[in-house]
């Protein structure tokens, strides 16, 4: 027979993945609405905690949604039911759906986020952007952003469409020039602009992240460095199967009954529309996160 699984083994098991302790001290991860001591059969892993999530949980037989986003970061004076995240919460507790984060632990890892989008774009990684100065030394722990060499040298225009072949991606951003010959790159899942200084200081030609704002792109054009923004979400949902075949991993040599499914419903919120010769262009940012089958 088949051992039972609880909310406190699905937490456990993606603490030996990407151990909580990884976690940048102002993130919230963890169990953030439920019962550490429910029974789980089923999980779902996604992204973000939104209704659609929970829902697409609720429906699939799920007890538990593991996401990377938190709900909240900073504590809540009040909860309103009808708007974010009392609405989720909500939900979660009407569809008996369990909330586990697993955030800057799981951007950290040696397999979380900047691991997957390294490993993806065939980059050969010398280092990390930035380590917590606490962590003590564990091969699971890469730290925040990676640097390191391009397979061969090509130009930013090169890089871009290759990058959008592997990410599915129709459009990219570009902060410099198209045609800078790049050796030697770095790159940060999410919003990673704070890193920008660290990529200038390890000699990057460019910087690979998501969530670009004006003022830090006129800071790379100061600088130099050219920067890649592929989208937060592009960026992050490569994450989504190693992390759902961890856990399937997990419940294997545990000998426990657990279906472990990747979420379908979320996809890239932004839409680029190009206007040109009285015509307009729809582009999607990229597809959404392919998912939806469940292994024991």
């Amino acid at each position: 027979m088949k051992k039972r699984v609880t909310v406190s083994d699905i937490m456990q098991w993606i603490d030996d993945f990407a151990p909580f302790r990884f976690a940048e001290n102002w993130d919230n991860c963890g169990l953030q609405v439920g019962n550490p001591q429910a029974e789980v059969s089923a999980v779902l892993v996604a992204l973000d905690p939104s209704v659609p999530t929970v829902r697409e949980a609720a429906q699939r037989g799920c007890q538990a949604l593991v996401v990377h986003h938190p709900l909240f970061n900073k504590a809540q004076s009040n909860l309103f039911l009808n708007r974010f995240p009392g609405a989720v919460i909500a939900e979660a507790i009407r569809h008996n759906v369990h909330i586990i984060t697993a955030h800057t632990n799981l951007d950290a890892a040696s397999c979380g986020t900047n691991s997957v989008l390294a490993q993806t774009m065939g980059l050969i990684v010398q280092g990390s952007l930035e380590k917590l100065s606490e962590t003590p030394p564990d091969p699971r722990y890469l730290g925040l952003g990676l640097y390191g060499q391009l397979p061969k040298p090509c130009s930013a225009l090169d890089l871009m469409e290759r990058l959008a072949g592997l990410l599915d991606l129709q459009a990219i951003r570009l902060v410099g020039d198209p045609e800078k010959l790049l050796h030697k790159v770095a790159l940060c899942t999410g919003s990673g602009m704070s890193l920008l200084g660290r990529a200038v200081e390890h000699g990057c030609d460019a910087f690979i992240t998501g969530d670009v704002k004006y003022h830090d792109a006129q800071s790379a054009l100061d600088q130099g460095i050219v920067v890649i923004d592929i989208g937060h979400f592009a960026s992050e949902a490569l994450v989504l199967k190693p992390l759902a075949e961890a856990l399937k991993a997990s419940a294997q040599r545990h000998d426990a009954a657990l279906d472990v499914w990747t979420g379908t419903v979320e996809k890239e919120p932004f839409l680029t529309v190009i206007f040109h010769d009285n015509r307009r262009e729809r582009l999607a940012g990229t597809t959404e996160v392919p998912g939806g089958t469940a292994d024991s």
